[in-house]
């Protein structure tokens, strides 16, 4: 026969039962707790950021909507035996893309000098994206109140782009390309993030050598945008981020 146990012992057991039952219920209130507010801290940086770059694989990146690849020509190889450079006129002859290379790099600049978009959004398509290395994707309503919100141009209002070499992507001909390799003095107010403002540090910023790149729709609107990708680190003093992260950096505010 087992012992009978003592009014002692039960009431040990019913404390440790009590006690165990405590604990799940404060481990579950902890949890549900603090998913609840990372869903709040996700779902604000989607809306002021759009998509982390952490979540690429949770949107598909646009097709190609007109390509050259099963017509690429090459320079013929010369005394250096280089064969893999691209005849680039050659190439873009066997395009079907309704808009020349010359109409795409004019409109192109043109978007730029609307603050890409901001100041004349009929230039950006229904179905536009912005997708930098951090930031995106995001659409046109979510990229045009974000973007004019920080107000760069007024915080850096001797900024200049230094851009060069606008070309048409032989490969993907609605596609242009160029370099920049920025620079400017964070002398007014910053609106980031908003409605917060960053005083003027009045320090110089100057970013790395940048590529960006638009893709333009047969009615010659441009469906995407990437903007700030580094191609190296060790030139500037915005730690080789690009836009508005490196911007950050450099005067002092990295995020």
């Amino acid at each position: 026969n087992e012992p009978t146990p003592t009014p002692s012992t039960s009431l040990l057991d019913w404390y440790s039962i009590a006690g165990n039952i405590s604990a799940d219920v404060l481990i579950l209130l902890i949890r549900f707790c603090s998913l609840t507010l990372i869903g709040f801290i996700e779902s604000a940086a989607k809306f002021i950021f759009g998509t982390p770059s952490i979540d690429t694989w949770q949107f598909k990146p646009f097709p190609p909507r007109y390509s050259t690849k099963s017509n690429v020509k090459y320079v013929q190889s010369g005394a250096d035996g280089y064969k893999d450079e691209i005849d680039v006129p050659a190439t873009l002859k066997s395009s079907n893309f309704p808009l020349k290379p010359t109409e795409l790099v004019q409109k192109c600049k043109h978007i730029i000098t609307t603050d890409f978009g901001s100041l004349d959004e009929s230039v950006l398509a229904a179905d536009f994206r912005f997708v930098a290395p951090v930031v995106g994707p995001l659409g046109k309503r979510e990229f045009l109140a974000a973007f004019s919100s920080f107000k760069l141009r007024e915080a850096l209002p001797d900024v200049c782009e230094n851009s060069w070499n606008f070309h048409v992507d032989p490969l993907e001909p609605n596609r242009v390309w160029w370099f920049n390799r920025a620079e400017g003095t964070h002398s007014a107010p910053l609106v980031f993030p908003p409605p917060k403002v960053l005083p003027p540090t009045h320090k110089k910023v100057e970013w790395p050598v940048s590529a960006q790149s638009m893709c333009f729709d047969a009615e010659g609107k441009c469906y995407q945008l990437t903007v700030g990708y580094s191609c190296d680190r060790q030139i500037g003093n915005t730690g080789g981020l690009g836009a508005l992260f490196g911007l950050l950096y450099a005067v002092g505010k990295p995020l």
